[in-house]
């Protein structure tokens, strides 16, 4: 009890002192810390990435936060090409310099020409920005377009927040299931709420 009371007589005083960046700053180191310790971000960073970076080729990685500013280097470590993307702009400090774009991932066709890439990596979006199935759907569009034949795209998802996405019939006619790893089509991470699905693009 004391220690709530002692919370709550702190909390004020550091909004008045600390300046709102700082706070701001503070806030998302914390939220970079917690998510790099989150079981399915280590299974992606251990696992997920390493294999799509021995695959190689033009990768566009979608969503630029704090925790994601590593990925682009270890994703070309095998000699790939990393690009990203993010629809806001303070956020392309941590994509990859002189290879980010800042646009709407729905519809990322208008800005990137068909068959640009071989794999697109959208982990973490759907639920947290394009949250409607129209929009999920206008986004998978988009991504199957930029992606050449036979290119990879991987989706991770929340299931405590969006539907299967797999459950869109365009899925079914536009992708087949892929395997980058030795774990399937298909990893599920029951204890964070999360899969990730990994698919081809139809030739």
């Amino acid at each position: 009890m004391r220690m709530n009371i002692l919370q709550s007589a702190i909390v004020p005083i550091t909004r008045k002192v600390v300046p709102r960046p700082v706070r701001l700053w503070a806030k998302d180191v914390r939220n970079a810390r917690r998510v790099r310790r989150n079981p399915g971000r280590i299974l992606l960073v251990n696992e997920i990435l390493p294999a799509y970076a021995a695959l190689g080729g033009r990768i566009l990685w979608v969503g630029c936060r704090r925790y994601t500013k590593e990925y682009g280097s270890l994703l070309a470590r095998n000699g790939g090409e990393c690009w990203t993307t993010d629809i806001e702009i303070s956020h392309a400090k941590w994509g990859e310099a002189g290879r980010h774009f800042t646009w709407d991932l729905t519809s990322i066709d208008r800005l990137i020409a068909a068959g640009s890439f071989d794999s697109v990596l959208c982990n973490g979006v759907f639920g947290f920005g394009v949250d409607t199935r129209p929009s999920q759907l206008a986004a998978l569009k988009a991504m199957g377009s930029i992606l050449k034949p036979g290119g990879r795209l991987l989706l991770g998802w929340n299931t405590d927040r969006v539907e299967d996405p797999l459950t869109f019939d365009f899925v079914q006619s536009a992708f087949v299931a892929d395997a980058p790893t030795a774990r399937g089509s298909r990893m599920a991470v029951p204890e964070a709420a999360y899969v990730y699905d990994f698919l081809r693009r139809k030739e």
